[in-house]
């Protein structure tokens, strides 16, 4: 009986493998028999392709959710390869050529050569990266020392434009040239123009049954509502380079249709600067998948939606533009009063009449968030984007407008060092708030000579610490710097984040904090004893970001955190509906000195800026505020004056620094502090006209209602 089931068992799976092989071989009958010239007709007649669906680049918003960078709806003119007749490609580019050229519409031409008037070819002038691919064995494969005349008589055989015109064929080029360079085919269609006016896009989509291959691609591009705000924090986005198309390939990060729909391709763009670079990964998108299916004669059958592109995430700064727009205004208001009101002195004959930048920076205390970055002088980014003739006298300008001051500019800092020194001397004991030093206006410790002995600006006889700081007394700190020695001050100045990054997300300096390691080094003297004096008054090789000046004053007043500073507030997705990631607080590393030492060194600057103080013009201020000053000299200029503050005293807020680069008189670099607190505490703003404006009461009151 067991052995009868067996055996049956047997014969039933053998019956169930024979259907089923049945079923497939009748199945192959049909499709290859019966079916076949059906299907042999549908393979000849339609063809299938992919199209990249590019995602929507996420945008940029202040911490109140007014636009920094967004997107704006545009045309884009493509060529799809697909579709193209490559007979009479040439011809149906020179048609489409005609086509802007009747609208006076731009085209992306990238062929570093131009004809001339007497019918040469030569190079175009500032191109010499595009010269070196021209030539690389990636395009022509010719010789470095190859004339534009040789390249050109090679363009013109490799895409066959032996019986155009000169004219029309270096138009021809233009086009093929870079359609070959951004390795156009099936899966990459090429951008030919972009953001093209609608009454264009009306006329290349009438004239489109005579391009095959041409049609209008509806997309994004970059705005930004004000470019001049914040263009060094912003940034911008633009095509790729070489070098960023060449790091991408070696990252194995190229755009391909199968397996990395979200790599680049060379017409791509992607951020260049600011936190459109910094943030490029977040804002960037995972991009989308078209399959279509054409008859033989280029008529689509059919579309499907294999992967939908996701947009970008929108990124929401710290920045609050009201405040970054008074910065700017008070920036540039007193960097240009400093220049047209010099003040020369006997040892300053300059008196600030070659100031021609500063900055300014405003942070919050307890979370490290960077509320205002302004820089002097600054550049419209929007104009710089379109204007060819902006963007050269940008290039050219002596005074740099296009560097970020506000994070990589460093500037001797004076005085506004001194509470470093007093807060290490409090630290290590080598005072207390009662010890005294006389300041009869000479340093006298390493000599009596007077023409030879360090000075004070003035007279202050027996001065405490909370008197030094408030009347920035140079031989107190020359006295305690020494006693202290150079390498507990710079311990201290790196604990307070002096000479080290902030851990901002876009590019900033490290500055320099004076040791004598690295100052030998980098000046090829011999340290002496008496270079500390210097170091100790803020001067020597010391050389510090505004950044640094505020994350240092803010770690004073919060208790002695230094925190991360940061730009991003947080990160949501493109709806703005729902929140990613949010930034808080994050100690990089505390100070190393107690809250009862810091506290006499925030008196010291609470007395800074009462009468009496350096800063006498904040006594009448309505929000009590410390503070300190300070001058530094600079060989051949005017001296810089600079300023850090924080607020409210006595449960602070926020903290700000000032730099007046050879402003020399410290009226101007106090008045951007008052406009700063104007900003945070009063809501000043700025007015159609330009000018500052705090709102009175009863606007205010409006306001709230």
């Amino acid at each position: 009986m067991k052995r009868f089931s067996g055996i049956s068992r047997y014969i039933i799976c053998s019956l169930l493998l024979l259907g089923v092989f049945s079923a497939y071989a009748l199945r192959l009958f049909q499709w290859q028999i019966v079916d076949g010239q059906e299907y042999y007709d549908i393979a000849n007649t339609t063809s299938s392709s992919y199209i990249k669906l590019t995602a929507t680049r996420g945008e940029i918003l202040d911490r109140n959710g007014n636009a920094l960078a967004q997107n704006k709806t545009c045309y884009n003119i493509v060529f799809d390869d697909t579709l193209i007749d490559h007979d009479h490609l040439n011809d149906t580019i020179l048609e489409l050529i005609g086509i802007l050229e009747e609208t006076d519409t731009e085209w992306i031409d990238m062929l570093p050569i131009q004809l001339n008037s007497d019918g040469s070819y030569s190079f175009k002038e500032n191109n010499d990266s595009e010269i070196e691919f021209l030539k690389s064995s990636s395009m022509l494969h010719v010789n470095q020392y190859a004339t534009a005349q040789e390249c050109m008589t090679q363009l013109i055989e490799m895409f066959d434009c032996q019986e155009y015109a000169p004219e029309d064929a270096i138009k021809i080029l233009s086009v093929r040239y870079n359609m070959r360079k951004n390795l156009f085919d099936a899966d990459s269609p090429y951008t030919f123009a972009q953001d093209i006016s609608a009454d264009v896009m009306t006329v290349v989509n009438e004239r489109a049954a005579n391009m095959p291959g041409v049609r209008v691609d509806v997309t994004t591009t970059r705005e930004y509502p004000d470019g001049a705000l914040a263009p060094h924090i912003i940034g911008r986005t633009g095509r790729l380079t070489q070098d960023q198309y060449d790091s991408f390939k070696e990252e194995d990060n190229l755009f391909d249709m199968e397996d990395n729909l979200s790599g680049y391709s060379f017409d791509d763009t992607m951020g260049q600067n600011g936190i459109e670079y910094a943030l490029e990964d977040t804002l960037r998108g995972e991009n989308g998948k078209l399959s279509i299916e054409t008859d033989q004669d280029g008529n689509l059958t059919s579309s499907e939606v294999e992967v939908a592109p996701e947009a970008g995430n929108t990124v929401y700064l710290t920045l609050d533009s009201r405040i970054q727009a008074v910065a700017n205004a008070s920036l540039a208001k007193n960097a240009k009063a400093t220049k047209e009101n010099p003040v020369p002195t006997q040892n300053n004959p300059k008196g600030g009449a070659d100031c021609e930048a500063g900055a300014a920076v405003m942070i919050d205390v307890n979370t490290g968030a960077v509320l205002a970055a302004s820089t002097y002088p600054s550049y419209d980014l929007n104009r710089y984007i379109e204007d060819i003739d902006y963007y050269n006298q940008l290039n050219n300008d002596k005074t740099y407008p296009m560097i970020n001051r506000a994070f990589s500019g460093t500037f001797a800092p004076g005085s506004i060092f001194k509470p470093v020194v007093a807060s290490a001397a409090l630290q290590e004991g080598i005072i207390d708030s009662n010890s005294t030093v006389y300041c009869g206006h000479y340093y006298t410790y390493y000599t009596n000579d007077p023409r030879q002995a360090p000075k004070c600006m003035g007279w202050h006889y027996n001065t405490n610490i909370l008197k030094a700081l408030q009347k920035s007394c140079n031989i107190f700190f020359f006295d305690v710097g020494r006693r202290l020695g150079i390498e507990k001050l710079d311990a201290y100045g790196t604990l307070f984040g002096l000479g080290q990054k902030t851990g901002l997300e876009v590019s900033e300096s490290p500055g320099v904090l004076t040791n004598p390691e690295d100052y030998e080094r980098r000046s090829g003297d011999t340290w002496t004893d008496g270079m500390t004096l210097s170091a100790a008054i803020g001067q020597l090789d010391n050389s510090f970001t505004p950044l640094q000046l505020a994350s240092y004053c803010s770690s004073i007043a919060n208790g002695g955190h230094r925190l991360q500073l940061h730009l991003v507030d947080k990160i949501t997705d493109y709806t703005r509906e729902n929140t990613i990631e949010k930034k808080g607080a994050n100690v990089l590393n505390e100070v190393g000195v107690d809250d009862k030492n810091l506290e006499i060194v925030r008196q010291g600057m609470r007395l800074v800026a009462q009468s009496g103080g350096t800063a006498s013009n904040f006594a009448d201020y309505g929000i009590e505020i410390g503070a300190k000053t300070g001058t530094a000299e600079v060989n051949g200029h005017s001296d810089n004056v600079t300023f850090i503050g924080f607020a409210p005293y006595d449960k602070p807020e926020i903290a700000i620094a000032v730099v007046l680069e050879y402003g020399s008189n410290s009226t101007y670099s106090k008045n951007i502090a008052r406009d700063l607190f104007d900003a945070y505490f009063y809501g000043a703003y700025v007015d159609e006209d330009g000018e500052i404006v705090i709102p009175s009461a009863a606007d205010t009151l409006e306001d709230e209602n």
